[in-house]
This record gives structure tokens, C-alpha cells and sequence, in this order.
């Protein structure tokens, strides 16, 4: 089975051990790249604490002056991958969510009366969640610093295009809604013996499937296949299953 990662480069080394350690071939070919941007320092000074729904948020915190000031606050992450880099910046206190921005609003809510100021949230360019607007309602203010970009590539590079045209992708992994809405635009242009319905769509969310809508071909002729829990485990269990289905197929 082969398998075709689209993350940032820096982002799909661990991935791609863990699916080659599976016995399957993998190609990593990202959609996106990411580009680290200044800290507003003023704003880390006066937050109450630290929002962080993606590592990269972590990256650009690490190369900013604002670093020693976040690290005397809370931080409040996504998941296990999150934590786990926060734990290495140094943040001592830290309350993980259940995986996607949406589930860190409980977390974020029952924390609420330790809230003495705004919290600030570390976002990208692209917003898949709108966290202020969901916890507002509920008494907690946020202000939305943005920590990094992502740029979308322009094509997908030639290693890849070979291998879509003599169908030899089995699977594709999509981490993002933006990074399928990207796939799906390359998908339009690819050479005609490329078979895209030949391919297992791996996605971490349903929102990340959705970004697929734009695929060509029929509905319904698009294969997908969604995480159980927004993380890279439950990726990994997929590909596992679908490698052991290409085996006994």
C-alpha cells in the first residue's frame, strides 16, 4: 500500500515512520507550508493565558521575546500532540481539550472564573473554528493573535504526478479542511489516466472531508475514510486497517 502525506514537511516525519514501520510505502508531498510571524508581546504580557490549537502557534511563540512572559500562564491546547510540545517550551501548567478547537470550549468555560483579562489565542491565517465566537456567550474574551500562515503550494511536485498518473497512490492523508480543498483543486487538473476514485481519502475530521466537495468526478465516487478522534493515532489505525484490507483483497 502506498501512501501519500500532504502535511508540512517538518510536521509529517513522525507520521511517515509510524506508516512506514506499517510495511507500507509513503510519498509526502505538502499542500501547505508554513510561515511563522511575530508575537505581539504587549498582548502576551496582558492575556490571562494562552490559547494554542496547533503547534505552530507553539513554533512561532518559541522564536518570540514573549516566550518567558507565556510560559508564567496557563496554556490551554488541542490535544496529546500539543501538550506534549508545550511541555517541552517549558509551560508548566497545562489543560488539554479532546482534540479540535470546538472541544477545548468546555475546557475553556469551566476554567472561566480564574479569567482576570483577555485570553489570547495563537491562530493561523485560517480559521476552521470560530473559539471566540462560540465561548463570547459564556463570559470569556479572546483576542486572536496571529501566529502563523499557511501557503497553499502551487502544484503538486513531479515525484507525485507520476505516481498519480500510473495509479500506484492507494491513499491520500488530509489534516486540514484547507489542505483538501487544495487537493481537491489539484485533483481537476491531474492527467487523465490518474483514477482519483481509485484512492482511500484519509481524513481527521468530518470537516476535513467536507473540504472534498469540490472533488471531480460523480458523488459518491470519492472514497473517504474519517478518524474516529481528530489525532494522528486514529489516522495511523486507519491506515493500518486499509493496509491489512489491500492485503487480503
Amino acid at each position: 500500500m502506498h501512501v501519500l502525506i500532504t502535511r508540512p514537511e517538518r510536521d509529517a516525519a513522525d507520521l511517515k515512520a509510524r506508516i512506514e514501520a506499517l510495511g507500507c510505502q509513503v510519498t509526502v508531498a505538502p499542500l501547505l507550508e508554513i510561515e511563522l510571524l511575530p508575537i505581539d508581546a504587549a498582548a502576551i504580557s496582558a492575556a490571562s493565558g494562552i490559547i494554542a490549537t496547533s503547534r505552530n502557534g507553539l513554533r512561532a511563540l518559541a522564536q518570540s521575546p514573549a516566550l518567558p512572559t507565556a510560559l508564567t500562564k496557563p496554556l490551554f491546547v488541542v490535544g496529546p500532540a500539543t501538550a506534549a510540545a508545550a511541555a517541552g517550551l517549558g509551560f508548566t501548567t497545562i489543560i488539554e481539550g479532546s482534540g479540535t478547537a470546538q472541544g477545548l470550549v468546555s475546557a475553556l468555560i469551566q476554567h472561566r472564573a480564574n479569567f482576570t483579562g483577555p485570553l489570547v489565542h495563537l491562530a493561523g491565517d485560517h480559521l476552521a473554528f470560530d473559539l471566540a465566537g462560540a465561548t463570547r456567550p459564556c463570559g470569556v474574551q479572546l483576542a486572536t493573535v496571529q501566529a502563523y500562515r499557511s501557503v497553499a503550494a502551487k502544484t503538486l511536485n513531479p515525484q507525485t504526478l507520476e505516481l498519480l498518473a500510473a495509479d500506484m497512490i492507494d491513499a491520500v492523508i488530509l489534516m486540514s479542511p484547507r489542505s483538501a480543498r487544495t487537493w481537491s483543486g489539484f485533483a481537476a487538473t491531474l492527467p487523465v489516466e490518474a483514477d482519483i476514485s481509485k484512492i482511500t481519502h484519509i481524513c481527521l475530521s468530518s470537516a476535513v472531508a467536507h473540504g472534498l466537495a469540490a472533488m471531480p468526478g460523480k458523488p459518491g465516487r470519492i472514497k473517504t475514510e474519517i478518524a474516529n478522534q481528530p489525532n494522528t493515532d486514529q489516522i495511523v489505525a486507519l491506515v493500518y486497517r486499509l493496509a491489512g484490507e489491500v492485503k487480503t483483497g
